[in-house]
């Protein structure tokens, strides 16, 4: 009897769970939940979300719908290497038909648009979408908020995020084995587990399961900027501290030129 009861109690839980995951990962009162107070809002230039060629970027995005995380991406910008997306369990230019409200035509009509995109293990390396097309894309499946933290770094690091991505890395590898190709509902855990083990010079975090605590880490480390797309708006955030040090190097700047 006890036997049959502890068996009860951890399929309950379990059933709960994976009630609770599927109902958009976990629950907030606001969105995105974790973004500082203190921080100020600018209004942003969807242009400036444009590649530019000579400047390497990494992106991480994490999508909130009204009240629960919901997903987690990254793209990669090299200028020797292009663009690269990765969508680890999502929808983006697939096949998949989604299940639900009133919001299915749009739905299947905003993945179709974007089936020229070419998927391998969850990366696209061709035909890749801009932030502002993912964007678009988010806005047409009823995406309320989303979070962009972005990271310049060097065109070396690009390169080599590059390759893990587009081929990941066999068990030879002095990290081990990785793929980029994961099941439903480990998006922000696959995230958080290829910046822990790859990315920790650019980005350092530990490896969690939901995207909020992912974007609860990142605020914390240093992004040269947050852009923040919240029913139909969009704006920037730059961290106090990447201000100040923005304001050192300009007055350095015209110290030298003035002398």
């Amino acid at each position: 009897m006890e036997i049959y009861f502890n068996a009860k109690k951890i399929i309950m839980v379990l059933l709960f769970l994976a009630v609770g995951i599927n109902t958009g990962c976990c629950f907030h009162r606001s969105y995105p939940p974790m973004l500082p107070v203190s921080w100020k809002a600018n209004e942003c230039d969807p242009k400036s979300l444009e590649d530019n060629p000579e400047q390497a970027k990494l992106h991480v995005m994490v999508m909130y719908h009204t009240t629960s995380c919901k997903h987690t991406a990254l793209r990669l910008y090299s200028p020797s290497k292009g663009p690269l997306f990765w969508d680890p369990a999502g929808a983006f230019a697939t096949q998949i038909r989604y299940l639900g409200p009133a919001a299915r035509h749009n739905r299947d009509y905003a993945t179709k648009r974007y089936m020229d995109a070419k998927r391998r293990d969850d990366v696209m390396s061709e035909k890749v979408p801009s932030l502002n097309q993912y964007l678009d894309w988010r806005k047409t499946i009823n995406t309320h908020a989303v979070e962009i933290f972005e990271f310049n770094i060097t065109g070396s690091e690009a390169e080599e995020f590059y390759a893990i991505l587009r081929f990941g890395t066999k068990r030879s590898h002095p990290k081990g084995r990785f793929s980029t190709k994961a099941i439903g509902l480990t998006c922000g855990l696959s995230v958080a587990r290829f910046l822990h083990r790859f990315a920790e010079d650019v980005v350092e975090v530990d490896t969690v399961f939901f995207p909020h605590n992912l974007a609860k880490q990142l605020y914390n480390k240093d992004p040269d900027r947050v852009i923040i797309y919240r029913d139909g708006q969009l704006f920037y955030y730059i961290p106090a501290y990447n201000l100040l040090s923005n304001h050192l190097i300009n007055c350095c700047r015209r110290s030298l030129r003035y002398g």
